[in-house]
């Protein structure tokens, strides 16, 4: 089974709609699904249309984003919002608005999508995983919205008498989720972080948040690495693709989308073409296959039946 498994990555999530643009066009098509934080958006719009026009309506929904559609307001108002005791520096309303505008409008239920996909978040307070998505009737936008609550930008989003909070607090690169899914071959689209290039501005206090919060995944970074090296082990076939391209953008600025998809893809196919030249198929397409080919040999069965003996003679060799 081949699995695609999406990390975080904010303001660059942009780089794994320009990465699965490069899977694809090699055949390569998942099987399942796992996705966190900003890695959902272009997961879950993958998983509801599987193709090259899939893809291509995640990539215009990324150049469409504005700083306003995800970080509203200023400075200012982010104080203003602290002063009041508002739990977070900005409003949800808004971005959850921008939400709706990702989501794919063929799909509004994790029951709608065309191939099996997880989406984590973090449940606060205990800690632990929470996974959309084993429940076809979960909302698609409950798990945009809970996904990405990253503190203290967005509030926690109350969810079924629980508080949840971005997945990629726990794991910003879900492998063992689609480890414990049996997949034996997993494509990582792992947007890269490196605190060290980041534009530091020691003076303001929400730069100093967002670039702690990065360090922290950064640190996550060696035991998901760890991880992966146990699952090798095992046998698992795990590709390692490392996007990083904007790494020293500011948090919120979504200029850059346009390059930063054609930086995803450029990434993606440079791995891919390090790769043996032999076909990476999974589930879907082997069955897709095996289907092609028993309904071709039904209908040449079909046609023999219907042949005089003497034609039907030089046709079976």
């Amino acid at each position: 089974m081949i699995a695609f498994v999406f990390s975080g990555g904010t303001n660059r999530g942009s780089l794994q709609a320009g990465a699965v643009q490069a899977l694809l066009e090699k055949g390569i098509i998942p099987d399942f699904i796992a996705a966190t934080s900003v890695g959902a958006t272009t997961g879950i719009a993958l998983a509801a249309n599987p193709s090259l026009e899939g893809v291509a309506w995640a990539q215009d929904g990324w150049r469409r984003v504005t700083r306003n559609d995800v970080f509203p307001g200023g400075f200012l108002n982010s104080l203003w919002r602290i002063a009041r005791w508002q739990g977070s520096l900005h409003d949800q309303e808004p971005f959850q608005r921008f939400m709706r505008s990702m989501m794919p409008v063929q799909a509004r239920r994790f029951g709608d999508l065309q191939i099996p996909c997880l989406v984590t978040a973090t449940v606060l307070g205990s800690g632990r995983m929470h996974l959309f998505g084993d429940d076809p009737q979960d909302r698609i936008i409950d798990a945009l919205m809970a996904a990405t609550a990253i503190p203290p930008f967005y509030p926690p989003y109350p969810y079924r008498g629980e508080l949840l909070v971005d997945g990629a607090v726990l794991s910003n690169l879900p492998l063992d989720v689609a480890i414990e899914r049996n997949a034996r071959t997993i494509f990582a689209l792992d947007v890269v972080s490196h605190p060290t290039k980041a534009v530091l501005d020691p003076g303001n206090l929400i730069h100093t948040l967002f670039y702690s919060l990065r360090s922290m995944m950064h640190h996550q970074d060696e035991c998901e690495r760890q991880l992966a090296a146990l699952a090798r082990q095992r046998g698992i076939t795990i590709h390692h693709i490392r996007l990083d391209g904007g790494a020293s953008l500011a948090y919120n600025d979504f200029s850059q989308n346009t390059e930063l998809i054609e930086s995803g893809y450029a990434s993606t196919r440079a791995y891919l073409d390090t790769l043996p030249n032999r076909p990476v198929v999974g589930k879907r397409v082997a069955q897709t296959l095996r289907t092609a080919v028993a309904q071709f040999t039904r209908l040449r069965t079909m046609r023999l039946a219907t042949m005089p003996a003497h034609r039907r003679s030089s046709h079976v060799k």
